[in-house]
């Protein structure tokens, strides 16, 4: 890295947290540290800001990259923890960086830390102790399994396979990618995230899944490479995330042409979340489902958990929050 990009990311830094601590009058401030700008991750902002308004002691921070870059995340951490935050909810972007760098930084300063939509892996949660105190959001590889029981159902005789995910190193998104696989082939892995489909219960990966590093962009243009393809390569694709559809006008203008192709099901397409937006979508059969997260109540229950932490009262230390099984028949109720 250069001295020019090391001075951007400090000015970078620096505007973002320049209104972090306000004279709001509160005495504890807790910050929501998202993986990255996004429709999903905006809203566990709300639910932090709401739950925080509610408290007369308590303050959110909600910041989030612009981009998905666990340095620019780790770097506000750090920042949170030397301006003296109470308490940290992180949606965990690389494990074993987050652990070797900010994490140490967060055990040693005595800053209580929490994990949402995506928690530490196993590995590293054994390799470095007291990383978190508790883990809030998705069952991830429950929700990697909707999405497998979802795709049986539409296309119960077995098909060929595209998986798109965001980092591949990415601890949520190699559970879903698991509970996908273990959906389809009924069988059992032991590490995340399971082994490639090859005709097992009629089921094939054509490649293994392609990341897109949580750039939307990137992830429009790889699902409209797949939709051109030829249909012996793949007749379904699961995203474990919302990337292409957090942009709605690049992913309507995308799909356009394909909605024949969807309508016919020569493509199954099932899409990770269920915002506003993407329900519009589903209503307009540009997807066959969605398997919607909850965001907003896991930056409201990351605020209350923390202020369970400081207060040193009793705390649920693993909460899953639930799913929403979305379809074009049900886009209307699905969330509620």
């Amino acid at each position: 890295m250069g001295k020019s990009t090391v001075k951007w990311l400090l000015l970078l830094l620096m505007i973002t947290l320049l209104p972090v601590f306000s004279a709001s009058g509160k005495t504890l401030k807790f910050a929501v540290v998202a993986k990255f700008q996004g429709v999903f991750f905006d809203q566990s902002g709300d639910g932090c800001r709401e739950a925080a308004a509610a408290l007369p002691e308590v303050e959110c921070i909600y910041l989030a990259p612009k981009k998905g870059d666990v340095r620019i995340q780790d770097k506000m951490i750090e920042q949170l923890i030397n301006d003296g935050i109470d308490g940290i909810a992180v949606a965990v972007t690389e494990s074993g960086f987050l652990a070797r760098n900010s994490m140490q930084k967060a055990i040693q300063s005595g800053t209580p830390v929490v994990t949402y939509d995506s928690d530490f892996d196993a590995p590293t949660r054994d390799k470095y102790k007291n990383l978190r105190r508790a883990y809030i959001g998705t069952n991830n590889f429950e929700l990697g399994r909707a999405f497998g029981e979802q795709l049986k159902k539409l296309r119960p005789n077995g098909g060929k396979l595209i998986i798109q995910t965001g980092r591949p190193d990415s601890p949520n998104l190699n559970l879903r990618v698991m509970g996908i696989r273990s959906a389809l082939s009924g069988k059992t892995y032991l590490t995340p995230p399971g082994e490639i489909l090859k005709n097992d219960n009629g089921w094939s990966e054509v490649r293994l899944p392609i990341p897109n590093y949580d750039k939307i962009k990137r992830a429009v243009k790889q699902m409209e490479s797949i939709l051109k393809a030829h249909p012996n390569q793949a007749d379904s694709f699961i995203a474990v995330g919302g990337w292409a559809q957090n942009d709605e006008y690049q992913y309507r203008r995308m799909i356009d042409p394909f909605k024949q192709k969807l309508a016919e099901k020569e493509m199954v397409v099932i899409i990770s979340d269920a915002s506003e937006g993407q329900l519009a979508m589903l209503r307009d059969h540009l997807a066959h489902g969605n398997v919607g997260q909850k965001p907003y109540e896991m930056g409201r229950l990351a605020i209350s958990t923390l202020l369970k932490i400081v207060r040193k009262q009793p705390y649920e230390k693993m909460i899953y929050t639930p799913l929403s099984y979305c379809t074009p028949d049900n886009y209307a109720v699905c969330t509620h």
